[in-house]
C-alpha cells in the first residue's frame, strides 16, 4: 500500500506507466491525421487504432471522440442534442 494517498484526482491524475508508454509512443507521431502525405496517413493509422482500442476496451461500437479536455467533452453533447433554451443549475461545470 502506498505511504500517501493522492485526493486531487478532478484536478489531475498521475499517469499510470503503460499510459505515459503509450502517449510516449503516440509523440512520435506527429503529422496531421487529416494530411494526404505518408506522415499523414501514419498518424491518421495511429488515430484509428486508437479509436478501435478504446471503444474495445469499453465495448462500444459507436463514434469514439477524443476531446482536449473535460470542458470540450461537456460542450460537445450539449451543442448536438439539446435545443438552443435550456435550463442550467448554478452547479453545472462552467463548460455546461
Amino acid at each position: 500500500m502506498p505511504d500517501r494517498l493522492y485526493l486531487d484526482h478532478a484536478a489531475t491524475t498521475p499517469i499510470i506507466p503503460a499510459a505515459r508508454d503509450a502517449m510516449t509512443r503516440a509523440l512520435g507521431t506527429w503529422a496531421n491525421p487529416s494530411s494526404p502525405h505518408a506522415e499523414g496517413r501514419a498518424a491518421r493509422s495511429a488515430l484509428e487504432q486508437a479509436r478501435r482500442a478504446v471503444a474495445d476496451a469499453y465495448g462500444w461500437g459507436g463514434e469514439t471522440l477524443f476531446t482536449s479536455g473535460a470542458s470540450e467533452a461537456l460542450a460537445i453533447p450539449l451543442q448536438r442534442a439539446i435545443p438552443p433554451r435550456r435550463v442550467i443549475s448554478s452547479v453545472e461545470h462552467d463548460a455546461v
